[in-house]
């Protein structure tokens, strides 16, 4: 529906235990100058006080559901979407008050469209509106739903998110990847229409669970290989022997789980090393994500079916 000749836009934003930041978050988006907007938080079953932060904003759509994943969550807020814009917005995302604006801008001048925003990534929430963004946070990313904005007919003519396929990790490229192939066409803002991403909230006491999560979306990187198999995509999950090869050279599965690691981890975050604690938790991360690949196609029994020869 438009008013006043402006398309609405429903902003979706899926929430798992963000109580933290959550009111931050809010804040921001229900600044936003844009004057047609719907606010849509789907709460994917968090166990914390996320839903008792968001039913403080009135003017937020909240809808809570059991745990389904990212994609789940999020073709929830589209189904309840009234707007002609979707534009999705994570939770770890705190958003300058033009963003939707800007990005409805872009919508009006080309129809069939996706327009992605920046990331201007942040280890602290205080560092929000006050880290310019500059050449070094730019993405090449053309479908990452922490700022990306899209028509939702278009979202419903590829049938939205895959969550059968993905319950974290890779959805929001492969919808990305359908769009394009359907003739969507992206336009990426970069001075202007950023968010900044907290990129700190992997937590010391988190550990095992951020390489458990690494594991997940190992395993749905090859589903997401399989949907899309192309030399490019490979090479973007990280699929092969080379790779393998780096996760023997590079980690050591019986240290990362020891609490020498833990220890040293600890050690970087009380001499408030903070960006190297993160950066190492993360390096490391990508054992698991290894790990995931490899075990996802030992179950299978096959990276790619081989075709039938007639």
């Amino acid at each position: 529906m438009k008013q006043n000749g402006t398309p609405k836009v429903s902003v979706v934003t899926p929430v798992y235990n963000r109580g933290f930041m959550m009111e931050m978050v809010l804040d921001s988006l229900t600044r936003q100058t844009y004057p047609n907007l719907e606010l849509i938080c789907v709460d994917d079953g968090s166990t914390d006080n996320s839903a008792e932060i968001i039913k403080r904003y009135p003017q937020v759509k909240y809808i809570r559901q059991d745990n389904g994943g990212p994609a789940s969550a999020r073709n929830t807020g589209i189904r309840n979407a009234s707007g002609e814009i979707i534009h999705f917005i994570d939770s770890d995302v705190i958003a300058p008050p033009e963003l939707v604006g800007l990005h409805v801008e872009q919508h009006l001048r080309r129809p069939r469209l996706i327009v992605q925003g920046q990331l201007v990534r942040i280890m602290d929430l205080e560092d929000a509106y006050k880290t310019p963004y500059s050449a070094w946070h730019y993405s090449r990313a053309f479908f990452d739903t922490a700022n990306v904005s899209v028509r939702k007919e278009h979202l419903l003519s590829v049938e939205c998110f895959d969550e059968v396929n993905f319950r974290k990790g890779w959805e929001d490229l492969d919808l990305g990847m359908r769009l394009m192939k359907s003739g969507i066409k992206v336009k990426r803002l970069t001075k202007t229409g950023y968010i900044w991403h907290y990129e700190g909230r992997i937590r010391i006491d988190h550990i095992q669970d951020f390489f458990a999560d690494r594991m997940v979306e190992g395993r749905a990187a090859v589903m997401f290989y399989r949907k899309h198999p192309t030399f490019a995509v490979k090479n973007m999950t990280m699929i092969g022997g080379f790779y393998y090869w780096l996760d023997r050279v590079l980690f050591k599965e019986e240290y990362l789980t020891s609490q020498k690691f833990i220890d040293d981890i600890k050690k970087l975050w009380d001499n408030n090393e903070k960006d190297k604690c993160i950066a190492k938790i993360r390096l490391n991360g990508y054992h698991f994500y290894f790990k995931g690949i490899k075990a996802k196609i030992k179950e299978d029994g096959y990276l790619l079916k081989q075709k039938a020869v007639s």
